[in-house]
This record gives structure tokens, sequence and C-alpha cells, in this order.
């Protein structure tokens, strides 16, 4: 039979869960180019596969993350938990075509192409009016 470990609640309150979990994480690299056709998103993690970054667009922002698997309570269990550790979160511009953005790696780095839109956006100056 396993010993049962017990913790208090303000220790696990005050700890890094996913560093601790998993035994410690590297630290990411993550910078942003405009060229002429877009932005770069440029990601760089050592020590993680090519296939672990996710890439999602939701509401407006550009969620970079990766999924890090959570202890099981037994072995018998099928399905595996997943604590997410984000990597990025950024604003898409206004002026980014959001339905051909894309994603890539190579060299040892990530790079997410974010291309400019054919319009440029929707900005315009409101005057107000008197009454």
């Amino acid at each position: 039979m396993k010993p049962q470990i017990s913790v208090p609640k303000e220790i696990l309150a005050n700890i890094d869960f996913a560093n601790t979990l998993n035994g410690g994480r590297t630290e990411s690299l993550v910078w942003v180019n405009r060229g002429e056709a877009g932005y770069e998103v440029f990601v760089k993690m050592p020590g993680v596969d090519p296939d672990d970054l996710q890439v999602d667009i939701e509401n407006g922002h550009l969620w970079l993350y990766t999924l890090h698997p959570v202890l099981k309570v037994n072995e018998e269990e099928e399905v595996e938990s997943f604590l997410p550790y984000t990597v990025g979160d950024l604003l898409i511009p206004s002026d980014v075509d959001v339905e051909h953005i894309s994603a890539r790696y190579r060299n040892g780095r990530w790079r997410v192409f974010l291309p400019f839109s054919e319009n440029e956006g929707l900005q315009r100056h409101i005057d107000l009016d008197w009454e």
C-alpha cells in the first residue's frame, strides 16, 4: 500500500503547480516583427516538441500555449488531464486578415504569420454633433 502524503492547503496555494508537478519547464522566448506583408510572431521553447505548441484565435486574441499533463490518480484512468501553459496572448491588430493566419515550425522555432488585410482595418474619425 502506498503511503498517503498530506500537504497543507496553505502550501498548495502558494506553489507553482505546473512547475512543481512536471519537474520544471524551460523559459520561452516570444518576439514580434512587422514585415512588408504582415506580422511575424516567433516562439522558441527549448525542450518542447514541435507538435506541442497550440495556436488558437479567441475573441480577437492570438493565444499561444502548450498542454502539460497533470498527474493521474491511478494508472487505470484512460483520460489524462492537461494544464495549459500560456506562452503568449497577443491582441490581433485590426489590419490582419484573420482567415489566413498560418503557423509552421522550422530551425528550432515556431513562426506564426499574420498577413495584412486588403482593407486597412476599421479605423476612422467620428466628429461630434452639437445639439
